[in-house]
């Protein structure tokens, strides 16, 4: 009775967010969403089949009280087994740190930042070693001309039930070269760049829908004190559909430090799927597709974090209040 009440949970609250989605997407963009399925076909008629997850695991669950909206996760390169995350829109400007199983470990307050629609999170190089990159780049209505990265050094957990405050933010201040964009998904590669996703397609001047826009933002840009303009640099393959699955909620680099001794791999998930990618080592672009891994089994009611463990198996995260945080293979 269980496993059936909480999938139709799942289901009531994804046909909720499609429908929201829908109705504030650019252009009236008329996507229908499909029956989720354990293993389906994909809906770009690249004729792909999707594989279940492996190794799936419960491992724990948020204890912090305040961790409602868990948009995006990051493993720690400073600490082993410390994990960050973030809550999305409207809530305070903080940094929720936790270990593997959900326990609380502290929180940071980010000065010098607004959480206006912080939907994604990163860690990678910076000038002073190691840094957590923090995109207010949620946009659901496409509106906002100028959007923003905060970037701070990445600090050590403040250990359970404190709250303390963190190194003020520096401010990466941005707008797109083909106006406002809905991103959810960042990632850092070994030369500081910021790459960025686009959460949803878009459609051509034929009304054709197009895959996810894939723009990256140099290091150089971080010295300039103006308003940068980012670069679109590529797209994502099996990404060009109305299906509600496919929209990009975050992405996550095995290696963003260009170690030469761990693979280079690229995850990015979206409400029902997971793609694996090859990536160049240094740049961090995305290459070859060598995964791609169905998330119906973790029955989420609003799946959107995604980080790598230590061992190559994934974490997601969900938006809920004591989310379950979930590890498993793919493929």
């Amino acid at each position: 009775m269980h496993a059936h009440t909480s999938r139709a949970a799942s289901l009531i609250a994804l046909a909720t967010l499609f429908a929201m989605t829908t109705s504030c997407a650019p252009g009236g963009d008329d996507r229908v969403p499909l029956p989720l399925d354990a293993k389906f076909a994909d809906s770009t008629s690249t004729g792909v089949v999707y594989t279940a997850l492996r190794d799936v695991d419960t491992i724990g669950a948020f204890t912090h009280r305040d961790i409602k909206e868990s948009s995006a996760a990051v493993r720690s390169w400073n600490a082993s087994g410390v994990f960050w995350t973030l809550n999305d829109s409207g809530n305070d400007a903080r940094l929720f740190a936790f270990d593997s199983t959900g326990q609380d470990l502290g929180a940071i307050v980010v000065p010098n930042a607004i959480n206006r629609d912080w939907e994604a999170l990163a860690a990678g190089p910076c000038a002073t070693g190691q840094c957590l990159y923090i995109g207010e780049v949620g946009d659901n209505q496409a509106r906002h001309d100028v959007v923003t990265i905060y970037r701070i050094p990445e600090p050590a957990p403040p250990g359970p039930g404190r709250l303390v405050s963190g190194d003020s933010a520096t401010a990466l201040r941005f707008r797109y070269p083909d106006g406002p964009r809905d991103v959810e998904a960042i990632w850092v590669d070994a030369d500081s760049a910021v790459w960025l996703a686009t959460k949803r397609p878009l459609r051509d001047a034929a009304g054709q829908t197009r895959p996810s826009q894939v723009y990256r933002l140099q290091p150089e840009l971080w010295t300039t004190g103006d308003v940068s303009v980012a670069t679109l640099v590529d797209s994502l393959p099996n990404f060009a559909s109305r299906d509600l699955r496919t929209q990009i909620t975050d992405a996550a680099l095995s290696n963003p430090f260009g170690d030469p001794a761990v693979p280079s791999r690229l995850a990015v998930r979206t409400y029902g799927m997971v793609y694996i990618f090859e990536t160049d080592r240094r740049s961090g672009r995305p290459g070859k597709l060598v995964g791609h891994c169905s998330l119906e089994s973790l029955d989420e009611t609003q799946g959107e974090g995604l980080t790598w463990l230590a061992d190559g198996r994934l974490l997601f995260t969900s938006e809920t209040r004591h989310a379950p945080i979930i590890a498993a293979h793919c493929p």
